[in-house]
């Protein structure tokens, strides 16, 4: 069985889970989510004033700024707004559009979010490991090894997502 370790418990690491346990037949993959917080998701609950903006209609290189802004074409050709809608309507999270372009959840609200990415990892080849940071992160040979700032320890890891985010949870 092959392993999966995702490190990082918010929306991208949640998101990669889901894709990683769906894209392979039951019984071949086991996936991990290791996240340091208590609670996997935590900072998805600030996003959007508690709202949680999950796109934009209007979302493209013209509309990001700074001296790179073509740096996210990539990943907007590889993954739409459609395809965000479709990702989330399949999980049965509903969806509404303001006039700038803005999409929230209809009920206006981060924890449905959240809700629906928990309940969809609710799932035997997920596993959610959170309140433990990441000290060590090692590859010898095709295997990876992982310790844990508790100083537990896991091998024998396949592949390893980083879907830790940003420096934005610290201020």
């Amino acid at each position: 069985m092959q392993q999966i370790v995702i490190l990082g418990g918010g929306a991208a690491g949640l998101a990669a889970a889901l894709a990683a346990a769906q894209s392979a037949p039951a019984g071949a993959v086991r996936v991990t989510v290791l996240d340091r917080n208590p609670r996997c998701g935590k900072k998805l609950l600030a996003t959007g004033n508690g709202r949680c903006n999950l796109s934009n209609r209007h979302a493209s290189p013209a509309h990001y700024h700074g001296r790179q802004p073509d740096f996210c074409r990539y990943a907007l050709e590889q993954f739409s707004v459609a395809d965000t809608l479709a990702f989330f309507s399949d999980l049965g999270l509903e969806t509404v559009t303001e006039p700038d372009g803005k999409i929230y959840p209809r009920s206006n609200t981060a924890n449905s979010v959240l809700d629906v990415l928990r309940y969809a990892l609710e799932h035997p080849r997920l596993h959610l490991l959170s309140g433990d940071g990441v000290a060590d992160l090692r590859k010898k040979g095709s295997t990876f090894s992982v310790t844990f700032t508790s100083g537990e320890k896991r091998s024998d890891i396949n592949k390893v997502i980083l879907a830790c985010g940003g420096a934005a949870g610290s201020k």
